[in-house]
């Protein structure tokens, strides 16, 4: 039953259809010259959004036919931009984080700057808040932050994006996903291995000596560094890489691992999971392409061809939430590509109907 469902699900990837995005360099770059950090999608998939190497960050409109009026920002930050995060409770809104001490908060039609927010740092280190992620809850009621000193920040954006809290860890964070659950819990991925499982309880006043964050759980045995977490649409499940390249799958309701997937022995740079909750996207910090897995069975189905990371960057790659679709950087990093179903025009299915 495995191996058929398998080749079943290798003969679907196999059908779909690759196309690269054409994306005009900035002046005095070189199509090459650059590399796309992330690539992040809204909740209807209406937009998308890439982060490069020249401190860029492009939204582009997602059609039946493709990306098209790409919006080009250039020096979003200081520095580059690490992380991106639409709201999901609007279609236009993300916010981003890149080196520096502020999150900030575009309009996704125009490319105009909402809102800044300066991050006040009370604990840790006194150096300036190098933000590093950003991450909205599922409700779209609480912000996340996290700089390089393993500082979390807690934002509450019906209250005028007011700090509600502030954590200190002791391990390096490298990513932050909440789980499918309005805004109560969230889980770190920590350079020890480690994934401690936070909830957040809000006082009635909602001020932030009140709000607590509390850890519930911590889920352990990865030997090496967490680097990538998620949650899947359902929630039933959440993945995990490492940099020892083994990603294990949790079970939420028992928070036990049921499953262990160890096909490449390689960094992993980041992984995501599918809008049906079935197959999940690894993509390895060197000389791997992207591999798509079935979730259930933990086989590989799908090798992404030309998606091996670039010299500057990490591979990326997004799935789409409202179709069989997925957005992934190609080229050593320097392209953005898109697979899908190929489109059937009139002309085909009156073809096929003779």
């Amino acid at each position: 039953m495995s191996s058929r469902v398998a080749r079943s699900n290798k003969n679907f990837f196999g059908n779909l259809t690759s196309q690269q995005v054409k994306d005009k360099p900035l002046s005095g770059h070189t199509a090459s010259s650059t590399e796309i950090i992330l690539i992040a999608i809204n909740a209807t998939g209406t937009r998308l959004v890439t982060s490069r190497t020249d401190k860029s960050i492009r939204i582009w409109r997602c059609t039946a036919n493709g990306l098209i009026d790409p919006i080009v920002i250039e020096e979003a930050h200081a520095k580059s931009v690490e992380s991106v995060s639409w709201n999901p409770k609007t279609e236009h809104n993300f916010a981003t984080v890149g080196k520096d001490k502020f999150i900030k908060i575009w309009k996704g039609q125009s490319g105009t700057l909402e809102r800044k927010i300066v991050v006040d740092k009370t604990l840790g280190q006194s150096d300036p808040t190098s933000l590093k992620i950003v991450n909205y809850s599922h409700d779209g009621q609480i912000l996340l932050a996290v700089d390089r000193d393993s500082t979390l920040f807690v934002y509450s954006v019906s209250q005028n994006y007011k700090k509600i809290h502030e954590l200190k860890l002791d391990e390096n964070i490298y990513d932050v996903q909440w789980f499918q659950k309005d805004h109560s819990y969230f889980v770190c991925a920590l350079h020890d291995g480690s994934l401690p499982v936070y909830k957040i309880e809000e006082s009635e006043e909602d001020s932030e000596d009140d709000t607590k964050v509390i850890l519930k759980t911590t889920l352990t045995g990865h030997r090496s560094s967490a680097t990538s977490v998620k949650v899947d649409p359902h929630g039933s499940y959440l993945a995990v890489g490492s940099s020892e390249g083994v990603i294990s799958i949790w079970n939420t309701a028992s928070m036990l691992n049921n499953k262990v997937i160890t096909e490449v022995d390689e960094s992993i740079a980041c992984i995501e999971i599918s809008r049906d909750g079935t197959y999940l996207a690894a993509a390895y910090d060197r000389g791997s392409n992207i591999l798509i897995y079935d979730v259930h069975f933990g086989e590989k189905v799908y090798e992404v061809p030309d998606s091996v990371s670039g010299k500057l960057a990490f591979s990326a790659v997004t799935w789409f939430p409202n179709k069989t679709a997925f957005a992934y950087t190609s080229d050593h990093g320097t392209t953005l590509s898109i697979t899908k179903k190929p489109e059937t025009t009139a002309r085909n299915r009156d073809a096929h109907t003779r």
